[in-house]
């Protein structure tokens, strides 16, 4: 005599669909992205207080070779630090010109010519490059973990340029005060305040929150 099943014919098919369909799996989490080095205030901000600065850049090479591509971001430094010193030196002279022009329309003296001042610019400036670019050194380097970029930091001592450029700004006036040009001879003892007073302007166009805005232009 057979035994009838006593479950009910739903409750069995349930049962069959349950032993054949999948097992539930939880959705796997996905994997933390890591983190992204965050890039060096200097990198966007190159002026400090202390210093003339410039970041220079170089790109990986192909022969991945690290000490090629410092040589090339320090390169590119130094050719930014150069230019930034040019500048320097004009707003120097900015500060003289205006200062030997106003004495001479006191005095009556005959100003100094532009060519004459234009030639004592350019000595100036190549002599202070040259000199000042030894000095210049690394403070700090960075790679951009994305593309591979390094950056690269370079400073020269502000008082060390304002030292040389006064130097070299003396010399090269005696220089042409000795060769006949007697309207610079009113340029020699202001140099030390159109550096000064050019070291404020620059200070002042960059904006730095060391900058006393009490303090008068050429004070110590």
């Amino acid at each position: 005599m057979r035994l009838r099943s006593t479950l009910p014919l739903g409750t069995l098919l349930l049962a069959v669909n349950a032993c054949n369909s999948p097992r539930f799996t939880p959705p796997a989490t996905p994997p933390r992205a890591a983190p992204v080095a965050a890039t060096p205030a200097w990198v966007d901000n190159e002026e400090i207080p202390d210093g003339i600065a410039a970041v220079g850049i170089a790109q990986p090479n192909p022969m991945g070779d690290k000490g090629m591509q410092r040589t090339v971001a320090a390169a590119d430094a130094r050719t930014k630090l150069a230019g930034k010193l040019k500048v320097r030196v004009q707003n120097m002279f900015t500060q003289l010109n205006q200062q030997v022009t106003t004495a001479a329309a006191q005095t009556g003296e005959k100003p100094v010519r532009n060519d004459v001042m234009n030639r004592v610019i350019a000595n100036v400036t190549r002599q202070l490059v040259d000199q000042e670019l030894v000095g210049a050194s690394t403070r700090y380097t960075w790679t951009d973990p994305v593309d591979g970029s390094l950056y690269l930091f370079m400073v020269m001592s502000k008082e060390n340029v304002n030292v040389a450029l006064a130097s070299t700004a003396k010399t090269e006036i005696r220089k042409e005060i000795a060769q006949g040009q007697s309207a610079l001879k009113p340029a020699l003892p202001k140099v030390d305040k159109a550096v000064a007073d050019s070291d404020y302007e620059e200070k002042l166009n960059a904006n730095l929150d060391q900058l006393d805005p009490t303090k008068p232009a050429g004070s110590n």
